[in-house]
């Protein structure tokens, strides 16, 4: 191996300094200068964010990722929905180090819905930034998936996106393998997506928290058709918009490197340069997870 090839991993191994990433320096001071603490659960419903309607950990393993491309560019959509992936994988890793510093199991860390929202709501980089939150209770005797499109616009609730409710409903099947192992039960199946829309102008990152009550529900008729069903759901939506230029310079020097190392790199840099930044994070990810902490419900065993 030549010397110059050598000089070049090393750099490439190399800690981030502001120079390197002058673009995300530049952005970070202002989100530092202009950040306000956003509370979570609110207690006035006409703020606008949510009431926390959806509670308990996700009956899933993981957050279902959903990228609905409108008209971006390929080129621009490829960068951009990398970007997203590494901060999520970020999101991921301080989740997990959380938990570890609470003496908390990874998996119930990683299964509560809450933390989930409050990493993205105070992500300490300035990829995109949150603008509103919602939430709705949908009841309804006699639901039927292809009769009652209003309620899936509802809770999807992004426009003029091709296929988006298609893509939504397709994560919700592909995640729930087990959903029918909750129906007429007394628990309630919660579902966590994080749906990323990429429009030339804007992107919009919404995190969903869906959940059913199970005791009436017919579970088949969730996966289309015109069978009806009881309908008892409840969702809370968060709404961020994401800086596509910001994200494109991201990507370059990402290239194609690996995203969970990309992810340290990023981390390695916000603790060197943003460390009161990084430190508020993780220890308001540790209040949420420890906070009114209740032993998770045992899951269905899978039918025979």
């Amino acid at each position: 191996m030549s010397s110059s090839t050598t000089a070049a991993g090393a750099a490439a191994d190399a800690a981030w300094t502001k120079e390197d990433l002058a673009f995300l320096v530049e952005a970070m001071e202002l989100k530092r200068q202009f950040a306000k603490d956003i509370i979570f659960p609110t207690e006035d419903p006409s703020s606008g964010a949510s009431q926390n309607k959806v509670t308990g950990g996700m009956s899933i393993p993981k957050p279902v990722t959903v990228n609905c491309n409108g008209d971006m560019s390929e080129e621009d959509f490829k960068a951009c929905s990398m970007v997203m992936s590494l901060c999520q994988n970020i999101v991921q890793k301080t989740l997990t180090e959380a938990a570890k510093v609470n003496n908390i199991p990874v998996a119930e860390a990683l299964r509560n819905m809450d933390a989930w929202v409050q990493a993205y709501v105070d992500f300490p980089f300035p990829f995109f930034n949150f603008k509103e939150a919602q939430s709705e209770n949908y009841l309804n005797d006699s639901f039927s998936l292809q009769a009652n499109p209003e309620i899936v616009e509802a809770v999807c609730n992004i426009k003029n996106v091709p296929a988006l409710k298609d893509a939504v409903i397709g994560a919700v099947k592909g995640a729930s393998g087990n959903l029918g192992n909750y129906e007429n039960t007394e628990q309630h199946f919660n579902y966590f997506g994080v749906i990323t829309t990429y429009l030339e102008r804007e992107i919009s990152v919404r995190i969903i928290k869906f959940g059913l009550n199970m005791k009436n529900t017919v579970v088949k008729t969730l996966c289309g058709g015109y069978d009806k069903t009881h309908l008892d759901s409840a969702y809370d939506t968060f709404n961020f918009v994401g800086d596509k230029q910001m994200m494109i310079k991201m990507q370059a020097k990402i290239l194609d490197k690996e995203l969970d190392y990309m992810a340290e790199k990023l981390l390695q840099f916000i603790e060197q340069f943003y460390d009161e930044e990084l430190a508020n994070w993780q220890n308001s990810l540790g209040d949420i997870l420890t906070q009114n902490r209740t032993p998770q419900p045992p899951q269905p065993s899978p039918s025979s």
